[in-house]
């Protein structure tokens, strides 16, 4: 429990180095920021004299890599610096101020979003380990997409007025763009996305964990994993709209009460459908 809380506030805290750097502060340069903090996955000790999260990675690391398989350390070395160099990109959008696409926005999304990164860690923490199945792990990489997609969605609608008043891409503000509609109308039609790409993750899950084309001698191995990560799924969509973090006053009532956090969001987690 304590690794994993750590690791999520490592992951959180860099990334709000991008999105919402303390008052009169300018983001940093993803390059300068990431390339010392993925050296420390490599090994390479971080230079002295250096307070940045490179230390705060390097001693994250080493409690964590030597107790995972080495296929395991390079997917998540492959999988954060994906969303180091997806950051990068994100910012040079914000900096040149493209208009992006609702599919060019949803593909830079899903590997902005944290998400997965943070699943295998889970993977460590809760000794639920990605099974290598004989035939292939193409259903994983779906089922993980999905996730990707409806946390960072969720996000999205709950963030959606902060993210506005930034200047940020967001899902609506980039349907709005597209369909000449009123934020409104874009929120609407977001929390429609969010509804089916739900429902398409819960599918997923569900035959996974009912070993749906799964050989026999798996299928234990591929329950326990799907049921943790679909547990970090269900918990990152109730921290959204438990914690207000996107509310002005930082209320977390305020932000249930009313609008897209409760209508896209927190039935997600209560719906009986979702075992």
């Amino acid at each position: 429990m304590e690794l994993t809380a750590q690791w999520a506030a490592f992951i959180c805290l860099t990334d709000d180095r991008f999105d919402r750097p303390a008052p009169g502060a300018v983001s940093p340069d993803a390059d300068m920021l990431f390339e010392p903090v993925i050296a420390a996955l490599t090994g390479e000790v971080p230079a002295s004299g250096s307070t940045g999260p490179e230390w705060a990675m390097a001693d994250l690391w080493t409690r964590t890599a030597p107790r995972m398989p080495e296929h395991w350390r390079e997917r998540f070395i492959a999988d954060y610096t994906d969303y180091a160099r997806a950051t990068g990109e994100e910012g040079v959008s914000r900096t040149e101020g493209r208009q992006l696409s609702p599919r060019q926005y949803v593909a830079l999304r899903r590997r902005t979003i944290t998400l997965l990164p943070m699943a295998d860690i889970l993977e460590c923490t809760s000794g639920a380990l990605m099974p290598q199945l004989s035939g292939g792990d193409s259903a994983f990489a779906e089922l993980r997409l999905a996730a990707a997609d409806v946390v960072g969605w969720a996000n999205d609608l709950v963030s959606a007025e902060e993210d506005r008043r930034r200047g940020h891409a967001n899902l609506v503000t980039v349907l709005a763009n597209e369909r000449s509609c009123s934020l409104a109308a874009a929120r609407e039609e977001a929390r429609r996305m969010h509804e089916a790409r739900w429902r398409e993750f819960r599918t997923l899950a569900r035959r996974l964990m009912q070993g749906d084309g799964v050989p026999a001698k798996e299928r234990e191995s591929v329950r326990i994993y799907t049921t943790a990560f679909r547990d970090l799924v269900d918990a990152s969509l109730h921290w959204l709209v438990t914690t207000g973090r996107f509310h002005p006053h930082g209320s977390p009532s305020a932000a249930m009460s009313e609008g897209p956090a409760s209508q896209a969001v927190r039935p997600r987690v209560t719906n009986a459908d979702i075992t």
